[in-house]
């Protein structure tokens, strides 16, 4: 049975302005990095205080957006997708998992709303625990209802939680002493790398197929001698990795 939707118009509500800045970095589910910052802005037919009236008294909410950056035009979408948490060498079906590469790029996150502000041009949301990428757009806000979205009794499937592979983060004392200075306009930044980095970003092929002495062939670089780089904010961050240990090096003004 075909179903036409001609009928329905869907446009953005609003873009989320986030710490990431690029996808290389951003946590895989939302709340992972929980100091993760976002601020969400209303394009100008929706920033109307009363849309948004009531919505303080909550403290999650669910951000229903767009994976614009996930398929690159002329890209089809695959019925099996490799999850990161299979260790990107099993498949399973697309609606098995919650990759970006999907029939319908669509998203949904459940963030902590920090709160609203008031602006000249509307209100605008401040977010916490964000899982993605800058300039997303949003196409509904929807408030979470710990009654009835938290089921105690659901499975989880092959993502259990909590994933305990967490890495351990050290500072060299030049990005200790950038970081500490940033923080001045940065709020809680030493916590948001901590914890980005915490979740280890490389690439599971870095993780999983790579000892510290042995080459990934592709670049003919040994992971230990390996600089990584992530955009946050308005830096790049620079990172090495040895097992489950990042060291983080320095940042670096864009």
């Amino acid at each position: 049975m075909a179903v036409h939707l001609d009928p329905v118009h869907i446009e953005p509500i609003g873009m989320i302005h986030t710490c990431f800045k690029e996808k290389f970095g951003i946590p895989r589910q939302p709340n992972l990095a929980a100091r993760a910052p976002g601020m969400l802005e209303f394009l100008p037919e929706f920033a109307r205080p009363e849309a948004v009236r009531g919505l303080e008294q909550f403290s999650h909410i669910w951000l229903v957006f767009v994976f614009h950056k996930a398929v690159k035009k002329g890209e089809k979408w695959s019925p099996m997708v490799r999850p990161p948490r299979l260790g990107g060498n099993k498949k399973v079906g697309v609606f098995a998992s919650r990759s970006p590469f999907r029939p319908n790029p669509i998203g949904i996150s459940c963030v902590r709303l920090e709160g609203i502000e008031s602006t000249p041009k509307g209100p605008v949301l401040h977010l916490t625990g964000v899982d993605i990428l800058d300039q997303t757009p949003v196409l509904d806000i929807k408030p979470y209802l710990p009654y009835s979205d938290r089921l105690d009794t659901a499975r989880d499937g092959f993502a259990p939680a909590p994933d305990n592979k967490t890495c351990q983060v050290s500072f060299s004392d030049t990005a200790a002493t950038q970081i500490r200075e940033r923080e001045k306009t940065i709020p809680h930044l030493l916590t948001i790398i901590t914890q980005v980095l915490e979740n280890d970003p490389r690439p599971t092929y870095c993780v999983t197929h790579f000892s510290n002495s042995e080459k990934d062939t592709r670049t003919d670089v040994p992971e230990e001698n390996r600089i990584y780089g992530i955009r946050l904010f308005d830096f790049d961050l620079k990172w090495q990795a040895a097992g489950n240990k990042i060291r983080v090096l320095y940042i670096d003004p864009v």
